[in-house]
């Protein structure tokens, strides 16, 4: 059985697309049953953070440790059984079902020519029905709505058996209710799967309320890190950005809510 590598130490990351410093000494970490939330206005580097943490690019100094192990050291298909980049959107060119799609994650685990034994058939169906597609698995992917193609890609990476989930932006261009649908997902991934679960978010308000903990990045560097009730401070916000904001106490929850002044 593979190693369930789960908690993750960033130590003094730089990173940079030019000669100009695009993220600069990050250090942080998240752990199994955490649901990591990251904020900050556009540009700030979190995507680019997720492809450093995912392994697509590599920093210009600093580390990440998985358990520990640097992340360079791993091969590109063992990291696949360790991690897995949940992106905001998919293209896919070919009309692929459902089912074929949530089967692709179990890709990793084979050689190209391989086919699906009944093990992997076994985890395509858990994940099918736990994350509510029954009824889509012989739908084409292309012709889902936006909400229902996203909870596709989830339960892709959940038959990917990885410990790991780095979610990018995965509620743009939803409605509210795809959005609460995947908020409480990953949510509850952490909290009854035990999975380390990091997601890039613009939506301060679901970020508040699902999260364990939230980092505020700006300009590349870590603002604050903490509970979302020490993260979502006003005058931080306001700062942070650029623009006058108000944070009051939601009325059932007592997690802060923002809004415009």
């Amino acid at each position: 059985m593979n190693k369930q590598y789960q908690n993750v130490a960033v130590e003094q990351l730089n990173f940079s697309y030019t000669e100009t410093p695009f993220i600069e000494d990050l250090s942080f970490g998240f752990k199994a049953g955490e649901f990591f939330n990251v904020v900050g206005p556009n540009g700030t580097g979190k995507t680019t953070l997720l492809y450093l943490l995912g392994g697509i690019i590599k920093p210009r100094s600093g580390q990440i440790l998985l358990d520990e192990k640097p992340l360079s050291s791993f091969r590109r298909q063992d990291l696949a059984k360790i991690m897995t980049i949940i992106p905001a959107e998919s293209n896919i060119a070919f009309d692929f079902t459902v089912y074929d799609i949530v089967a692709m994650g179990r890709y990793p685990y084979h050689s190209p020519l391989e086919s699906l034994t009944k093990n992997d058939r076994e985890i395509i169906s858990e994940v099918i029905e736990r994350t509510g597609l029954m009824k889509y698995e012989r739908k084409i992917f292309n012709r889902l709505s936006s909400g229902e193609r996203q909870r596709v890609l989830i339960a892709r990476a959940l038959a990917q058996k990885t410990s790991i989930l780095l979610m990018d932006e995965p509620t743009i261009h939803l409605d509210i209710h795809y959005q609460l649908d995947i908020y409480r997902l990953a949510q509850s991934l952490a909290h009854d799967q035990n999975l380390s679960v990091f997601m890039i978010s613009h939506d301060l308000n679901y970020a508040a309320m699902y999260s364990d903990r939230i980092m505020l990045m700006h300009e590349g560097r870590i603002e604050k890190i903490g509970a979302p009730n020490e993260i979502f401070q006003a005058e931080l916000l306001s700062k942070i950005y650029g623009t006058a904001l108000s944070v009051y106490p939601h009325p059932k929850t007592g997690q802060p809510t923002i809004w415009p002044e």
